[in-house]
């Protein structure tokens, strides 16, 4: 079996470090779900530590009671940690008070005795069985690692449950095994499981953050669609595609008609709301290599690529009936919306995007110009 003092002694170095550098960040951003997490290593390590002490002194208010209390409080943290990244942490904090008023209470007249275990034990599933289940709040785009970071929660709840489910069971004499062994393989799978995910998280949030980054910098942040300088640079590429396998593609000008009077009609919220609207419509009916991006004010530009003119035409004509055939509702109004699109079929030529666009765009006007809520092909 692996040595218990050395995991301890590696286990602490890694969550002073984990947590010296969560601390760090949150002093650097200010965001609280890192201070809670730095927090929770933290608390874990003086947890080792205080029960560490047991090995050479004798004072159970401290290396029992006190490091209880403490492997009790570094889930709590973590909780908080959960709901601070989903901005709901501040009517958490009375809820994790009371868990630790409550378990200092029950665990102090019981804390020299066997029943002090079971308790904590008790209480620690729960908390990580909790933290668990509060995952589903957050809303991260790298699914894996928040599934990997419920695993271990859940994984932790289980080795507790199975820790009480054996004291319990040794407390009331209904086993004659001797449980030192498997309680100390316990312990290195809790001590293990909790350091590895402190890693987890930080890693998680480092990655959201540079998603978040890539997408003020890529996306337009009211419909989440490509903002225009991210379009033309993955357009430009699917041209040179395009141009080198002798493949047809088009691209499409939208405009949502008459949007100035939505605005000074009801407001520009509204407005904002039913931009949002109309970019899901139009995703809604793209394929999923289809290239959507909102490219100013109530202006949208799409790229169908291997699409003939026909293709093209009949997905710009689904477009247009999706947003006519429907109404956008918004705070008890019901707004009628249409749009005109014009579009270009490109066969070879050209590498430049914005000429194909431009072309596009000149049916984009004709559109209007004839009534508007209609699709113009144009000839390139």
């Amino acid at each position: 079996m692996m040595h218990l003092p050395t995991i301890i002694s590696i286990s602490i170095l890694l969550n002073v470090i984990i947590g010296a550098f969560l601390l760090s960040l949150y002093f650097l951003r200010q965001q609280a779900s890192y201070l809670y997490w730095g927090s929770s290593c933290l608390l874990f390590v003086f947890a080792q530590i205080t029960a560490s002490l047991r090995v050479f002194i004798d004072f159970p208010l401290i290396t029992h009671y006190l490091a209880d209390l403490l492997i009790i409080s570094a889930p709590l943290a973590a909780i908080l940690g959960i709901h601070a990244y989903s901005q709901s942490d501040k009517k958490y904090h009375k809820a994790c008070a009371f868990v630790v008023i409550l378990s200092m209470l029950i665990l102090l007249p019981v804390h020299d005795s066997p029943l002090n275990q079971i308790i904590t034990t008790a209480i620690i599933a729960i908390c990580f069985s909790y933290a668990a289940f509060a995952l589903r709040k957050l809303q991260v785009e790298r699914i894996m690692h928040l599934a990997l970071l419920k695993l271990c929660f859940v994984i932790h709840a289980l080795i507790m449950l199975l820790q009480f489910s054996l004291l319990v069971s040794d407390y009331q004499d209904i086993i004659d095994t001797d449980l030192t062994h498997i309680l100390a393989v316990i312990l290195i799978s809790h001590i293990i499981i909790t350091t590895l995910t402190a890693m987890i998280w930080p890693l998680m949030m480092f990655l959201e953050s540079e998603q978040v980054l890539n997408d003020l910098a890529n996306r337009d942040p009211l419909t989440g669609l490509l903002n225009r300088r991210s379009f033309i640079t993955i357009s430009n590429s699917y041209l040179e595609q395009a141009n080198h396998n002798l493949t047809e593609l088009c691209a499409l000008m939208i405009d949502i008609d008459f949007f100035k009077k939505v605005n000074d009609q009801y407001g520009h919220e509204t407005g904002d709301e039913a931009l949002k609207w109309v970019a899901k419509k139009i995703k809604s009916q793209l394929r999923e290599h289809d290239l959507v991006a909102r490219i100013g004010g109530e202006e949208f530009a799409v790229i169908l690529p291997s699409t003939t003119q026909t293709q093209g035409e009949s997905l710009s004509e689904r477009i247009r009936l999706a947003i006519h055939n429907d109404r956008f509702f918004y705070q008890n109004q019901a707004l009628k919306l249409t749009i005109s699109v014009g579009i270009i079929t490109h066969k070879s030529g050209t590498n430049n995007v914005n000429e194909l666009l431009a072309e596009a765009d000149k049916g984009l006007y004709k559109a209007k110009s004839n009534g508007r809520n209609q699709v113009v092909t144009m000839a390139f």
